[in-house]
């Protein structure tokens, strides 16, 4: 297994041990109590505008990141049945009226489909699945894997300095309207830990037995163009 296989299953090892659904993966557990009023999280006066632009857009970047790879991931290896469910359950939620509703079905979709592309990972047949992919299907996958991974890094990277920004701009307030915007985006960070554990698992050891030729080392590298099905 190469360094960055070690080092991205080190950090899913982590991140799969932890059973409480609050105790967040990478890290990000600590986001919660640096939220004004949950506690934690001391203030930092070089916090800018342009520092919570750059948290939310990076954050939006690695929301993108992770779902359009994780619809590929579910649509490259699960069976039609499975993904003609899911399809007509998005399609259903895009027609609810009331937005709150919606968004909740949505994000409903977005976890079950997580949750069927980690199982076809693991799956028994995934093998032979990779082997019955031409080299144009097997390089697309393996785009959306590295893809998915830097996301994953890329939140982390939000992780590691949301605490200090979020207590920052809670401290000065010619930034306090912009506190809602960004307890959205460390929200969204947060909400995504369980679910690239669950499939980052998968595509670390699909690394490790060969399967995946490249996973990102850190989280600067660029994104790889990630194909529709």
């Amino acid at each position: 297994m190469n360094k960055h296989s070690v080092l991205l299953g080190s950090l899913l090892a982590a991140a799969l041990a932890i059973n409480a659904p609050e105790a967040l993966a990478f890290g990000i557990g600590s986001l919660t109590p640096a939220i004004p009023g949950l506690g934690g999280g001391a203030a930092s006066s070089n916090v800018s505008a342009g520092d919570i632009d750059a948290f939310i857009k990076t954050a939006q970047d690695a929301d993108a990141m992770i779902a359009s790879s994780t619809d590929y991931i579910f649509r490259a290896l699960a069976d039609q049945e499975a993904i003609a469910k899911l399809d007509a359950e998005r399609a259903a939620a895009n027609a609810i009226a009331d937005p709150k509703e919606k968004q909740a079905a949505l994000d409903k979709i977005k976890d079950d489909e997580a949750t069927a592309a980690q199982k076809a990972l693991v799956s028994d047949d995934v093998q032979q699945k990779l082997s019955r992919m031409s080299k144009k299907q097997l390089t697309e996958f393996g785009n959306a894997a590295f893809t998915f991974m830097l996301g994953v890094l890329k939140d982390k990277q939000l992780a590691d300095g949301s605490r200090a920004l979020v207590a920052g701009v809670a401290a000065n307030p010619m930034l306090a309207p912009r506190l809602g915007a960004l307890k959205d985006a460390v929200s969204s960070v947060s909400s995504q830990a369980v679910n690239t554990a669950k499939i980052g698992d998968g595509l670390v050891k699909l690394a490790g037995a060969g399967k995946i030729i490249t996973l990102p080392k850190s989280a600067s590298e660029a994104p790889k163009e990630v194909a529709s099905m």
